[in-house]
């Protein structure tokens, strides 16, 4: 059996290399929605974000050494940490939109 080649012009992104790279821009798109919060979040509701965020960024840096082709999964947790965050905001804490 001959092994499956890839079409020409047609390349896959070695995770490996840029995965760490692609979290980085993710976790900054997150940072810009934990800004935006300051529409209708209190200061302390911002803070709380800022804290959450700077916890994934800590995985980040860890999980880049170890295994840099997972690390694209952390701004996807992030993002839904930010939604769960503004839920419980929003919900319970009576932050307005």
């Amino acid at each position: 059996m001959k092994p499956a080649t890839r079409a020409p012009g047609r390349r896959r992104v070695d995770l490996d290399r840029v995965g760490p790279w692609i979290a980085t821009i993710g976790l900054f798109a997150i940072l810009w929605l934990v800004v935006s919060t300051t529409l209708y979040a209190p200061w302390w509701g911002v803070v709380l974000h800022l804290v959450v965020l700077a916890c994934f960024a800590v995985r980040l840096a860890r999980r880049a050494p170890v295994a840099p082709s997972s690390t694209v999964w952390i701004p996807v947790i992030a993002l839904l940490a930010w939604v769960a965050v503004n839920a419980v905001g929003v919900g319970l804490l009576g932050w307005r939109l």
